[in-house]
């Protein structure tokens, strides 16, 4: 087994102890999540460290990461509380809370990683497809920036508590963050043009829908009622389809939320 997993094994066991320590002394959510995204980045260096292709390329896939990861600490870390993860610390068994790094770290270091090992071993010029990535990758943070941002600054507002969002990025679809994180795992997968680097978003797909989705959606009907129902049928689940609206069109919420 060549050393650039054996660096891969470490870094996951590393990764997931400093998870577990952290949801043993916070019993929160935040940490568990935030260490399995930092995870990422450290994994990518050291397979693009391995790679043969061109030096440029291998540079931008850790730019990307890097820029993703820096995003998504710093969403965790700072905007918390708008986040769907800071719904489960309150619904979550402390168990669960203690085995989410055994289940986030491995796939952010060996699952969401797979097109990098193609990736950093393409050589040739910037062609069509490293322009694609670059352009879906663009276009999947200004759907996840963008909507975790206007949901942070949202709930800023004291008069908005007890109001369901659905203006802007909300209006477009239920769920516009998760769909702009899809977006940046598909252009992932462009990077490395390489069949085996599809399995990258739709493990990310999958994720969304077998558990965030659902969870989600629950949480929204329970805490929103009728006003939720209204808007799940007139708002798309994922893909932004819906024609938005302004503030005018929020609807009040049957209990704080």
């Amino acid at each position: 087994m060549s050393l650039t997993y054996w660096l891969l094994i470490g870094n996951t066991g590393v990764f997931i102890l400093l998870g577990v320590l952290a949801a043993l002394r916070t019993g929160d959510t935040k940490w568990p999540f935030a260490w399995g995204f930092f995870s990422f980045l450290p994994a990518t260096v050291i397979i693009g460290l391995e790679g043969t292709g061109d030096v440029w390329r291998k540079q931008m896939v850790v730019v990307l990461v890097l820029v993703y990861v820096v995003r998504m600490l710093y969403t965790l870390l700072v905007w918390f509380n708008a986040t769907g993860a800071s719904k489960l610390k309150d619904t979550t068994p402390k168990a669960a809370i203690l085995s989410l790094p055994l289940v986030l770290v491995p796939v952010f270091c060996w699952v969401y990683t797979l097109p990098f090992f193609a990736a950093v071993d393409r050589v040739g010029p910037f062609g069509l497809a490293d322009g694609a990535a670059l352009a879906v990758y663009a276009l999947g943070t200004l759907f996840h920036l963008g909507a975790d941002y206007q949901k942070w600054q949202f709930k800023q507002d004291p008069a908005n508590r007890g109001v369901l969002l659905r203006r802007g990025f909300w209006g477009m679809s239920r769920h516009p963050n998760y769909f702009g994180d899809f977006l940046i795992y598909v252009s992932f997968a462009i990077v490395g043009l390489w069949h085996w680097g599809l399995v990258s978003p739709l493990a990310n797909l999958v994720q969304y829908f077998a558990d965030a989705i659902p969870k989600n959606e629950k949480q929204s009907r329970q805490r929103h009622g009728a006003a939720w129902e209204d808007y799940a049928a007139h708002t798309p689940i994922f893909l932004p389809l819906g024609r938005g609206g302004s503030e005018d069109t929020a609807v009040p919420a049957s209990r704080d939320s």
